[in-house]
């Protein structure tokens, strides 16, 4: 069974952004010291016979011998109507691992369409996707977030987000937020009103 996976945006018939997945690919074989197993995404992209138009979700799963397959799938953006703050109190995913049952078991447990959790009130990231938010003025990403997203650090590099640690007291000096991860090209990410976290506050 793969260990872990990428997740890739392939539009009109172009993978995007290979390089950032291909460092986290490699980051993560270097921390379980598996850097002689090594995945490259560019030669299994050139492999493979991608549709040329729409917008589709390569999944490309590996584990830490160098095994690897992949699965290229229709995709659409998901409709989120509210949101639930939770406390993951410690859990972590630093790595994109397969398994996120515990991920998706708060989702489950909170009844809402998303969550976005924190730690101990220090904001990390929704349940499939980083977070962006805006303050009138500039647009600010949680500097240790859950998991450290391919578009994440696109934009950051681009200079549309900046790194900040972000509390959820901090919340109401912001007018909306954005989910961002490597299927959502910043302009099409949705804008969503502050007010749909500030409501779950107790």
């Amino acid at each position: 069974m793969s260990q872990f996976f990428e997740s890739i945006c392939v539009k009109d018939g172009i993978a995007e952004n290979l390089a950032a997945h291909q460092s986290r690919v490699n980051k993560t074989l270097d921390a379980f010291n598996a850097s002689n197993h090594s995945i490259l995404l560019a030669s299994i992209v050139d492999e493979l016979i991608l549709p040329s138009e729409g917008l589709y979700k390569l999944r490309i799963s590996y584990d830490l011998n160098g095994n690897h397959q992949s699965a290229c799938t229709a995709y659409q953006y998901k409709q989120i109507q509210n949101f639930a703050l939770v406390d993951i109190k410690g859990q972590g995913y630093e790595y994109k691992f397969s398994n996120r049952d515990w991920i998706k078991e708060a989702l489950i447990q909170s009844g809402k369409d998303e969550i976005m959790m924190h730690d101990g009130g220090l904001i990390k990231d929704c349940s499939y996707t980083n977070i962006a938010f805006y303050d009138g003025l500039n647009w600010y990403t949680p500097a240790t977030p859950l998991l450290e997203g391919t578009q994440r650090a696109k934009l950051i590099q681009e200079g549309v987000i900046q790194p900040k640690a972000l509390h959820i007291d901090d919340l109401p000096q912001f007018e909306k937020f954005k989910c961002i991860n490597a299927m959502m090209h910043w302009e099409d990410a949705v804008e969503y009103k502050i007010d749909l976290i500030r409501k779950c506050f107790p």
